[in-house]
């Protein structure tokens, strides 16, 4: 079970990686690698795709234990996957949501305003230019300010309804002071970037040391009561005949 849920947590961060790898080159305009093997992927019946990796992972975890205990365990583990599946799926098809709608592109859109706000852009114009290179949710919602901007909208007024998303209410914010003063936000934009990255680091490497705790956990289950039993009980019982023994004869 644990080399089942390791491989299901390794084909999760392949795909988490291919769709940030997608994202990259749609915003710099470079060609992807060819898509024959997803092409052939694709031809193959729905059902078949849908239900070809929850059979494979339920007759792992059958085959890793083995006997009626084993065919439940994989049972279970086929039900767990479908769902876990299927609430991705749900995720990555919901309108208006790329299946990144945490601000995985947050600091790349900030680098990007901030690139365009330095070469002269106002804020409108960098976000009619960023929008569409970026997509998603994120680049929906810059080409809808930019699209009230153009049609007389109050500058302040629509980064303000920008900031109402939850992953760009820092930029939304800071847009709207920019409407205000009639200054560029450059030095701000860069700050928001590294900040959102730095924040991004640590929420990483918080998960992973909450993964080795969860890791380490079935291990010490597994581990302990058996060193006491091999190891220090007979220790203990060695000490108890030779201390006692001459009290109990």
């Amino acid at each position: 079970m644990a080399t089942v849920g390791a491989g299901l947590l390794a084909l999760a961060e392949a795909r988490r990686r291919a769709s940030g790898l997608r994202r990259l080159r749609r915003v710099l305009r470079a060609p992807g690698p060819p898509r024959a093997r997803a092409g052939r992927l694709r031809r193959l019946p729905k059902p078949l795709r849908e239900w070809a990796p929850v059979i494979a992972v339920g007759l792992a975890a059958a085959g890793l234990l083995g006997g009626p205990l084993g065919t439940l365990a994989g049972m279970g583990t086929a039900v767990a996957a479908r769902k876990w599946l299927r609430r991705r799926q749900t995720a990555a098809e919901r309108p208006g949501s790329d299946g990144e709608g945490d601000g995985a592109d947050l600091p790349l859109c900030a680098d990007l305003m901030a690139a365009c706000l330095a070469a002269g852009a106002t804020p409108g114009e960098a976000a009619g230019a960023v929008g569409p290179c970026l997509g998603g949710w994120l680049g929906d919602a810059l080409i809808r300010a930019a699209a009230e901007l153009r049609l007389g909208g109050e500058p302040a007024e629509c980064w303000e309804r920008f900031g109402k998303l939850p992953a760009a209410r820092e930029m939304g914010r800071c847009l709207a002071r920019a409407a205000t003063t009639g200054t560029a936000p450059v030095a701000e934009m860069a700050r928001l970037a590294a900040e959102c990255r730095a924040l991004r680091s640590r929420s990483a490497l918080a998960r992973a040391r909450r993964a080795a705790v969860l890791a380490t956990a079935p291990l010490g289950v597994c581990f302990l009561p058996a060193f006491l039993l091999v190891g220090v009980a007979p220790v203990v019982m060695g000490l108890a005949t030779t201390v006692l023994g001459p009290r109990l004869h």
